[in-house]
């Protein structure tokens, strides 16, 4: 992404301080400009990154190549009011607001990207699902997925497959943070304390994403080559599968992306 790109963020929250934090790696701060209605969380990231504010919402858009609305999806609408005449690109993470309805509060002629970050995006090791309405540019969806890059990995999907990805990566985390409490407390039903029962759990957790990320081997194939035959794994794997743990996470994959539909459609 070129380095004189204005990037315009309305909210500073968790998600929008998150892609702050990123984007000021390979955007210049004095490029990013930030609104808030909550002037105290302004000031901080202004402080923390060198940033530009807006006092107002409009110089906050005005000021902007690319605009991320990065609001809660009840606020939505209010924002797309002052978006009628504005000719960058919009990207909204609102979960569950769809790229229609974004054109039908600004106009079918706007640049608009849906994006779906999740959590670990706060610590740069996010995952982002990216969809783009037909007016942008092949240049501006480069950019687009360059900006999220910043704070993880990014893929482009159809929209309509948004919805999974809220069942996968979306709610995902809360998976993870489960199977790890889980762990834990199987280690220290063993003996371990609770410290050092989370740190191996989650470590553990850890390295083997990294080793699914960097390996062009299935999970399946990482698997055996833990699994000794007649070792402790095998017996460990054996409890999990008559347990029905691979249906249960893909009941609750299907759970969570049926619910995303149900909202999207009630929004």
């Amino acid at each position: 992404m070129a380095n004189e790109i204005k990037i315009g963020i309305l909210g500073a929250g968790n998600m929008g301080s998150a892609i702050i934090s990123g984007l000021v790696s390979t955007i210049s701060p004095e490029n990013i400009t930030v609104f808030d209605c909550f002037k105290e969380k302004v000031i901080s990231l202004k402080d923390s990154y060198n940033i530009s504010s807006a006092e107002f919402i409009d110089e906050c858009i005005d000021n902007s190549d690319y605009l991320i609305i990065a609001v809660k999806p009840a606020q939505v609408n209010d924002i797309l009011k002052h978006l009628t005449n504005y000719s960058g690109v919009i990207i909204s993470i609102a979960a569950g607001v769809k790229i229609k309805n974004l054109e039908t509060g600004t106009g079918f002629d706007k640049k608009i990207v849906r994006a779906m970050p999740n959590t670990p995006s706060l610590v740069g090791e996010g995952m982002t699902a990216v969809s783009a309405n037909e007016n942008i540019t092949s240049e501006e969806m480069q950019n687009v997925t360059h900006l999220f890059s910043s704070i993880g990995r990014v893929i482009t999907v159809e929209e309509k497959l948004m919805d999974a990805v809220t069942g996968v990566s979306g709610s995902g985390p809360a998976y993870v943070y489960t199977f790890i409490q889980a762990m834990a407390d199987g280690a220290v039903k063993m003996g371990l304390n609770r410290d050092q029962a989370l740190l191996l759990s989650a470590q553990t957790v850890f390295g083997s994403a990294k080793m699914i990320l960097g390996n062009s081997d299935n999970p399946i194939s990482l698997r055996d080559k833990v699994t000794s035959p007649g070792g402790t794994t095998i017996e460990g794997v054996h409890k999990l599968e008559r347990a029905g743990f691979n249906g249960i996470i893909i009941d609750a994959i299907e759970a969570g992306t049926l619910k995303s539909k149900e909202l999207g459609e009630k929004s």
